[in-house]
């Protein structure tokens, strides 16, 4: 349930709220995980723990952009799947990644959800751990909103998340144990105390280390296992001293079983491996891996040159060289066995990768003596723990000092021993060629959960809540036609014409941009004959947007009851009004469409009506609302969307106009129609909507379907 909080508070307001809070998360939780890095320095916690946060800061800001009120269940898959990827990133960078912490991993002693693992791997522990916790913010909501309803109300609907929360828990336990079907072999881990050779100088103590280990192997002649493990570092370089390397040649062809021991081991060139070293029977050394996946600023300082100036870097005086690639260890007597060294445990691509090469057992040699008794064994242990239960292998865990164990196919622990408890531990263990679907399909969970998260924040969101039904009109409801004109003498006078012969009794107010041609005094005179005809006189062309906020301001202020938009061209014929007023009767906003039934285009090239067709298109995929036409300019608005709609700022012009009014009056709740009409191509005159206003309208629509998805919107603020 720790997530369970985080998500409770980050899910709503905005983005850098919630990386605010994910990141005092994700502090305290590494703080607390990686306490014992604190071993080598302040600064070194420091780093790691904020890189390690940056994710859960990420995980923050998306909560909000994923979170959807009216969607919640859906909501909580996103926020699984958002924090499955952030984890799956975080194992793989900056610097290879760092998996450490991982929600998975904790979930491993959950005998219902651990099965899992075969089939997704960590990342279905993390991804289903994470929905538990997001359910349980879902179920917590239901309650809070059923209160003061019926008795019960609320806790009835916080049965369903609950119910699906249980299913996660315990529908697991169903999945069937991959079987080991292989023969059995009995392994034996030797386990050493390193503290007595603490104090020496460093070739020293490696030879005393190496010693240990010797005088342990040798226990083993009397009763020979079928292969034998040293831990990581168990021949370091000053094992390599001709005397020390006899002794260990030597105990291990007394014993004579094959023996996988860890090694530092220097190249050709002179350059230094960690390695896992093969012996056979006869104490020789028959195959070998150099560990690939090194640790940074442990095994080997990234930029130490620019970073020479941070004294707690001279505890790693030399730098390791990584491998050429994974390798499976064949020996004679023994199946192919997978080793992995130390850190590279907590990446399960390794593993898997070692179990698709042949590897029939794994073997995880480590050394975390430099931990002491801190909390960094046991979380290691669970990683391998977690890594048995994705291949379905046994595992062997050795560790130099401790934990050492052994680990079966589903992730159980059945022989242990404790950290700097000298001594040999055996188990019988069994190969095994089985594949589990993780180990068959791989990282499917992320990659799904990617797809999945990407998808809920493309996903439009809903409109808000629908408004009360709009109110009755009078009889006769007072409608103010607005016509903006830039040069349209030839047609203006027949279109007021057309509108004043309407029974309707409509007033029609003309905006004219100082058309040059002389539209102005075409409609002075109409004037002068129909005190119902109107004009404003701008000095020069200003654009479709400003001249139809003059008529919306113009409506409100004289106290229409609708206003119609409508081009002076004929390409709206007046006679079509009255059947949008007549729907203005059940609408807030009707809307001309060309492309509902009924509707039609008339002297139009296949190309430019498919250009139209496909902006609008665009425009129902960039903001997920129904309407078909939202770049009609033949529309009715009632008075109290107008007065919604001056109350925020509008920006946009032509297309996007259109398409911006139509769009907030739909996602803010009120009532939208859209009622066929014939469009016609203007028989004089050009089109005013240049090829700027196109790409400016394609643009905002962009920005608009983005914002609205990200939740950037201000003025949704509280009502996600």
């Amino acid at each position: 349930m720790s997530l369970a909080p985080l998500v409770a508070l980050a899910r709503r307001g905005r983005p850098a709220r919630g990386a605010a809070l994910g990141l005092a998360f994700g502090v305290a939780h590494f703080g607390l995980a990686l306490s014992w890095i604190l071993l080598f320095g302040e600064l070194a916690w420091t780093g790691l723990v904020l890189v390690q946060a940056a994710s859960v800061a990420a995980f923050g800001a998306l909560a909000p952009v994923l979170w959807r009120d009216e969607r919640p269940l859906a909501s909580a898959l996103g926020l699984a799947a958002a924090w499955t990827v952030l984890e799956w990133v975080r194992g793989a960078w900056p610097l290879g990644g760092f998996t450490w912490g991982q929600l998975g991993s904790s979930q491993i002693d959950d005998p219902g959800l651990a099965p899992l693992a075969s089939w997704g791997g960590v990342w279905a522990l993390t991804f289903a751990a994470a929905l538990v916790n997001a359910l349980l913010v879902v179920a917590a909501d239901r309650v809070r909103q059923g209160r003061g309803g019926p008795l019960g109300r609320g806790s009835l609907a916080a049965l369903r998340p609950l119910a699906v929360a249980a299913g996660l828990l315990l529908a697991p336990a169903a999945i069937p144990a991959t079987a080991a079907d292989g023969r059995p072999l009995e392994v034996a881990t030797v386990q050493v105390d390193v503290r007595p050779a603490r104090g020496l100088d460093p070739l020293a103590e490696d030879r005393a280390v190496a010693r240990m280990n010797v005088a342990l192997h040798r226990r083993l002649a009397a009763d020979p296992p079928d292969l034998v493990v040293w831990g990581e570092s168990a021949l370091d370089p000053g094992a390599s001293d001709p005397a020390v390397w006899a002794e260990v040649a030597g105990a291990i062809a007394d014993v004579g079983r094959p023996t996988i021991a860890g090694s530092i081991q220097r190249g050709p060139a002179g350059e230094l491996f960690n390695e896992a070293l093969l012996f056979d029977p006869r104490g020789r050394v028959v195959d070998r891996y150099a560990k690939v996946h090194l640790v940074p600023f442990g095994e080997y300082v990234p930029w130490r040159g620019a970073l020479g100036w941070i004294s707690a870097l001279e505890q790693i005086p030399y730098d390791l060289t990584p491998g050429e690639g994974l390798r499976v260890l064949r020996g004679p007597g023994l199946p192919p066995v997978g080793v992995v060294i130390c850190f590279e445990n907590s990446f399960p691509s390794l593993d898997r990768s070692l179990v698709r090469r042949g590897a029939r057992l794994l073997v995880v040699i480590t050394n975390n003596a430099s931990y002491g008794f801190s909390p960094a064994s046991r979380q290691h242990l669970l990683m391998s723990r977690v890594r048995a239960a994705e291949t379905g292998r046994w595992v062997v865990h050795a560790a130099i000092t401790g934990v050492s164990a052994f680990i079966d196919p589903r992730g159980r622990v059945v022989g242990e021993a404790g950290l700097f408890e000298p001594g040999i531990l055996r188990h019988v263990v069994r190969a095994s060629g089985a594949v589990t679907p993780y180990v068959r399909f791989g990282d499917w969970v992320p990659w799904g959960s990617l797809a999945l998260a990407l998808g809920l924040v493309l996903a439009p969101r809903r409109r808000r809540a629908e408004r009360a039904e709009p109110g009755p009109l009078p009889p006769r409801p007072r409608t103010l036609v607005i016509l903006p004109t830039y040069e349209e003498r030839e047609t203006v006078g027949r279109v007021l014409e057309g509108l004043m012969a309407l029974p309707e009794q409509v007033d029609a107010l003309v905006v004219d941009d100082g058309s040059p041609d002389g539209t102005a005094e075409v409609v002075r005179a109409a004037a002068a004959r129909e005190p119902r005809v109107r004009l404003v006189e701008r000095p020069r062309k200003s654009g479709l947007a400003s001249a139809y906020l003059v008529g919306f301001r113009r409506a409100l202020e004289e106290g229409y009851d609708l206003a119609v938009e409508m081009d002076s061209d004929l390409s709206h014929d007046p006679a079509e009004l009255p059947r949008l007023l007549g729907a203005a009767r059940r609408a807030d906003l009707v809307i001309g469409s060309r492309y509902v039934p009924g509707g039609s285009v008339t002297n139009w090239s296949r190309s430019r009506l498919a250009l139209s067709r496909g902006g609008n298109l665009y425009a129902r995929l960039a903001l997920g609302f129904p309407l078909r036409d939202a770049t009609s300019g033949f529309r009715v608005y009632r008075r109290r969307l107008l007065e919604h709609l001056l109350a925020h700022d509008l920006r946009s012009d032509g297309y996007a106009f259109q398409v911006e009014l139509a769009y907030r009056a739909w996602r803010d709740g009120f009532a939208v129609a859209e009622v066929p009409i014939t469009f016609r191509e203007r028989e004089h005159g050009a089109s005013k909507i240049s090829r700027r206003i196109v790409l400016e309208a394609l643009w905002l629509l962009a920005i608009w379907g983005l914002r609205e998805r990200l939740g950037l919107d201000p003025s949704r603020r509280g009502h996600r």
